[in-house]
């Protein structure tokens, strides 16, 4: 079996739109959306940090609205 690059990560998106890091070597899991190219898991959190700027789920948000 091969072993996922340590150095290479994407950001991730579920239907919640929470995010994550994932490593760009393995399939997105169920639910999730890769929204970004690979990268380092450094570029990648910084980029989650610009994108996402509310952390409650989708379904709080809305219901707040």
């Amino acid at each position: 079996m091969t072993q996922p690059d340590p150095n290479q990560w994407i950001c991730v998106q579920n239907t919640e739109g929470r995010w994550s890091v994932w490593p760009a070597d393995l399939p997105v899991p169920a639910g999730w959306q890769a929204e970004s190219a690979p990268a380092s898991r450094k570029e990648c959190l910084a980029t989650i940090r610009t994108r996402w700027s509310d952390p409650r789920p989708e379904a709080l948000k809305e219901l707040m609205a």
